[in-house]
C-alpha cells in the first residue's frame, strides 16, 4: 500500500491496474460486459493521476485486489474461447487486442521490479543481468534497412515498418561494464565538464550525482553497468570517444548482425540517442495515451530490455520510452562510433 517514491505507484495499485486494464479492453470493449465497479475508472486509470498522487487514492487493499484479479481473469478465461478474430473488429484482427492485454501485464511486471528495487526489497530471481564476456566491435554496413514491423502484436509506435538508409557504422559487441563504467568514474567524470552535455550538466549539479544509482562496482565487475540516466551514458560514452547509436542503428545491428553482438536484449535496457517519435506514416491505434502522448523531443528511446523484460516484449522492434533523468529502470549502454 505504501508509496516508495513519487516515481512509482505503490505496488497493489500496479496489480488492480493489471485487473483494470483486462476488464476495461477484453470484458467491456471486446465483450460488451458492464464495469465491475463504476469507481475504477478514475482510480486505475494511468492518465487520471500521476504516479506520485496513487498513494493518496483509496485504492483496494491487497486482498480485495487480487479478489478483483482473479474475478476478471475468470471471466476472461470463459471469455477468450468465444472470442472471432476475423469479424472485422480492428481490435480483434490476429489477437491484437488479447496480446496487448499480456503484454500490458507483462511490462507492468517490470515497472513493479524498479519499485522494489527503490524500496530496497528482494525482486525477481534471477538477481540481476548476466555477465559480459565479448569484446571489440562490429561495422555494420551502410544501406538500407527495414525499421519498424508487421508482428500481430506490435505496438502502434512500430508501425508501419518503412525503409530507411544508413550510413555505415561501429557498434560494441559488449555492454559498458561495471568494470568499464568505474575507469570513467574512477578519471573523474562526473566532475569533466567536457563530457556533459548542458542538459546532463545541470541535472548531475542539482541531483549532485557522482555514480549510478545503488551501484556497487566490486560486486560484479563484469556485468552491465544498469540504473545509469541517459545523460550518464551520453557522458561516459562522449568520454570513451564514441557516442550511443541512434534508434534505427541500433534496430539495424539487432537485425542483421545480431549474432555478433552480446547480449542484444535482455540485459539492460540500452539508451539510444533518439528521441521518442512516431514513425512516418504512423497511425494511433487503438488509444492516443500510448504512444502519441509522449512524442516529441523531451523523451529518449531505449532497446533491447532487461533481465527482467519478457522476452516477448524484448522484440528487436520494441521501443521504450523515457525522461533523461530517469534511473530507477534497469538502464544501461553500448557504444557506436561512425565507422
Amino acid at each position: 500500500m505504501r508509496q516508495i517514491s513519487p516515481l512509482q505507484s505503490p505496488l497493489v495499485w500496479d496489480l488492480a491496474h493489471i485487473g483494470y486494464f483486462e476488464e476495461l479492453w477484453l470484458l467491456r470493449r471486446v465483450g460488451g460486459r458492464s464495469a465491475l465497479s463504476s469507481e475504477y475508472d478514475d482510480l486505475y486509470d494511468s492518465f487520471a493521476h500521476e504516479r506520485g498522487e496513487r498513494g493518496r487514492l483509496t485504492i483496494l487493499p491487497p486482498q480485495a485486489a487480487r479478489a478483483y484479479v482473479r474475478e476478471v481473469r475468470e471471466a476472461v478465461l470463459a471469455l477468450l474461447p468465444e472470442l472471432s478474430l476475423d469479424d472485422g473488429n480492428p481490435l480483434l484482427e490476429r489477437g491484437f487486442v488479447v496480446g496487448m492485454v499480456v503484454q500490458h501485464e507483462l511490462q507492468h511486471a517490470e515497472t513493479m521490479a524498479q519499485t522494489l528495487t527503490l524500496a530496497g526489497l528482494p525482486g525477481p530471481a534471477p538477481q540481476g543481468p548476466p555477465e559480459v564476456s565479448a569484446s571489440g566491435e562490429v561495422t555494420v554496413p551502410g544501406g538500407p534497412v527495414t525499421l519498424g514491423s508487421t508482428y500481430p502484436w506490435a505496438y502502434d509506435n512500430e508501425r508501419p515498418a518503412h525503409l530507411v538508409k544508413l550510413p555505415p557504422f561501429r557498434i560494441d559487441r559488449a555492454l559498458v561494464t561495471n568494470a568499464d563504467y568505474a575507469a570513467f568514474v574512477d578519471a573523474g567524470g562526473y566532475r569533466d565538464r567536457d563530457v556533459w552535455s548542458a542538459q546532463g550538466w545541470r541535472w548531475r549539479e542539482a541531483e549532485r550525482a557522482d555514480r549510478p544509482l545503488f551501484w556497487d562496482p566490486s560486486a560484479l565487475p563484469q556485468a552491465p553497468v544498469q540504473h545509469v540516466s541517459f545523460h550518464e551514458a551520453a557522458a561516459y560514452a562522449r568520454w570513451a570517444d564514441k557516442r550511443l547509436p541512434t534508434e534505427p542503428e541500433w534496430e539495424k545491428a539487432a537485425k542483421t548482425v545480431a549474432g555478433e553482438l552480446e547480449h542484444i536484449r535482455g540485459a539492460v535496457w540500452q539508451w539510444t540517442s533518439s528521441f521518442f517519435h512516431g514513425y512516418p506514416g504512423f497511425s494511433a491505434f487503438p488509444y492516443a495515451e500510448y504512444s502519441e502522448a509522449f512524442f516529441g523531443d523531451e523523451y529518449r528511446v531505449l532497446r533491447g530490455g532487461s533481465w527482467l523484460t519478457d522476452p516477448l516484449v524484448a522484440r528487436p522492434t520494441f521501443r521504450n520510452w523515457d525522461l533523461p533523468h530517469r534511473r530507477q529502470i534497469f538502464s544501461g549502454l553500448r557504444c557506436a562510433r561512425d565507422a
